[in-house]
C-alpha cells in the first residue's frame, strides 16, 4: 500500500468526524509518513509501520469519544421523517415545480443561441443557393441578376454576423449555467444532502 491509498483509507475510516478534523488527521499522517521517509525508509515500509489505517482510524475514534471530543453526526428525528413523509404531496410538488421552472429557464435560455445558430446556417445556405441562382437570373436581365446577388451578400453578411452572435451567447449562456449549477451543487453540499 501506498501513501495515497493508506491516507485515502484513513479518511474514509474518519467519516464520522468533522471535515476539518479528518483533514487534521489526514495531514499528520502525511507528514509523519513523510518523516519516516526522510529517515531513510521507503514509502511503504512507512505505511507498514503505521499499521492498517482501518485500525488507526478506529483509534483515533476511539480516544476522540473517550475525550469527548468526538461528537457524531446527528441522528434522523423519527418525528422529522415523519413529517417529511406526510408533507411529500406539498413538498414534493413544489420540488417538481421548481425543478420544472428551472428546466424551463435554461430551455427559454438556449433558445435565443439556438434561433441564431439556425438563421445563421439557414442564412448561409439561402446566400450560397441566391448567388447561383443570380447567374440564371441574368436571362431576366442584368438588374434582377445584380439585385439578386446583392441580396445573397446581404444574407450572407447577416448569417456571418448571427453566427457570431451565437458564439457569444452560447459562451455566455453556459457561463450562467456553470455559475448557477455551481451555486446550486453548494448550496446542497452545505445542506449536507449529497454527503
Amino acid at each position: 500500500m501506498n501513501k495515497q491509498e493508506f491516507l485515502y483509507q484513513l479518511k474514509e475510516g474518519l467519516i464520522r468526524l468533522d471535515e476539518s478534523e479528518r483533514d487534521q488527521f489526514v495531514l499528520y499522517y502525511d507528514e509523519l509518513i513523510e518523516d519516516y521517509i526522510e529517515d531513510g525508509e521507503s514509502e511503504e515500509e512507512a505505511v507498514k509501520k503505521l499499521g492498517k489505517p482501518a485500525i488507526v482510524a478506529s483509534k483515533i475514534l476511539e480516544e476522540a469519544f473517550e475525550e469527548g471530543n468526538f461528537q457524531p453526526k446527528k441522528r434522523t428525528n423519527p418525528l422529522m421523517v415523519g413529517l417529511l413523509i406526510l408533507g411529500f404531496p406539498l413538498w414534493g410538488s413544489l420540488l417538481l415545480a421548481l425543478i420544472a421552472v428551472i428546466l424551463a429557464a435554461y430551455i427559454v435560455i438556449w433558445c435565443l443561441p439556438f434561433s441564431t445558430g439556425l438563421f445563421a446556417v439557414v442564412g448561409l445556405a439561402v446566400s450560397v443557393f441566391s448567388s447561383v441562382a443570380s447567374i440564371f437570373a441574368l436571362q431576366d436581365g442584368v438588374f434582377i441578376a445584380v439585385t439578386q446577388l446583392g441580396v445573397s451578400i446581404l444574407v450572407l453578411g447577416l448569417a456571418i454576423l448571427s453566427g457570431i452572435a451565437t458564439l457569444n451567447m452560447a459562451n455566455y449562456v453556459i457561463k450562467i449555467s456553470r455559475s448557477f449549477s455551481n451555486t446550486v451543487s453548494r448550496l446542497i453540499q452545505n445542506k449536507g444532502l449529497l454527503s
